[in-house]
């Protein structure tokens, strides 16, 4: 309990995450808190979409929408629906009952979800949020942390509609979404190896420091 109030503590000191009082340790409780949670703050911009990453996350690389992070010796990967979002897609989502936990939620009339699987010495995490999906592999004692960390992530997400109408249009067709199904939340997804397979992004090119400065493209 001491752990969880101090790691939420340091998350609200250094993130800029306002979450609201956890009573325990319960995941429910977690979640709950991290997506009611309102992050008005980026530090990482790209075509179309911003977010904030929290201090101690980094960015190591990013090809097309998909990114990969890293965090306490951790990677998690994020892919950014733009596509969906700019054409307003109804998500459809299917949870594994047999997960160790699992919990759909619509929080401000966006749809989400969260899918832990237990492994042999890690659990693997699914987050849907906002039209973004992350997905990590962690170790217990890391798992907590991670929720609020990725929650903060997939809330601070906000989209330029004018800068998507250039870059999507009506060419949802040219995009790669097919290579892989975005809402398999089971931990077999091909997500994680679609994300290494076009891992080649230089990250010298990438903006993702805390002292960025917000451009009007967003206002």
């Amino acid at each position: 309990m001491k752990k969880l109030i101090m790691i939420l503590s340091f998350v609200i000191l250094l993130t800029g995450c306002q979450i609201t009082e956890i009573k325990d340790n319960n995941i429910d409780n977690i979640v709950d808190s991290v997506i009611k949670n309102k992050v008005n703050i980026a530090n990482t911009y790209f075509e179309g979409y911003k977010y904030y990453l929290p201090r101690g996350i980094k960015l190591l690389n990013k090809t097309d929408y998909n990114a990969k992070l890293s965090y306490k010796n951790n990677l998690i990967y994020i892919y950014v629906d733009a596509v969906s979002y700019y054409h307003k897609t109804n998500v459809e989502i299917k949870l594994n009952k047999d997960s160790y936990y699992s919990k759909e939620f619509d929080y401000n009339d966006k749809k989400g979800y969260i899918e832990i699987d237990k492994l042999k010495d890690s659990y693997f995490v699914g987050m849907y949020y906002n039209y973004a999906k992350v997905e990590t592999y962690v170790k217990e004692e890391d798992l907590n942390d991670t929720i609020i960390q990725v929650g903060c992530i997939l809330s601070s997400i906000k989209f330029n509609d004018s800068v998507l109408e250039s870059i999507v249009g009506e060419n949802i067709l040219d995009y790669k979404e097919e290579n892989f199904n975005l809402f398999d939340t089971k931990k077999n997804s091909n997500f994680l190896e679609y994300v290494e397979e076009f891992d080649t992004y230089d990250d010298t090119k990438v903006e993702s420091d805390e002292d960025t400065i917000e451009t009007d493209l967003y206002e």
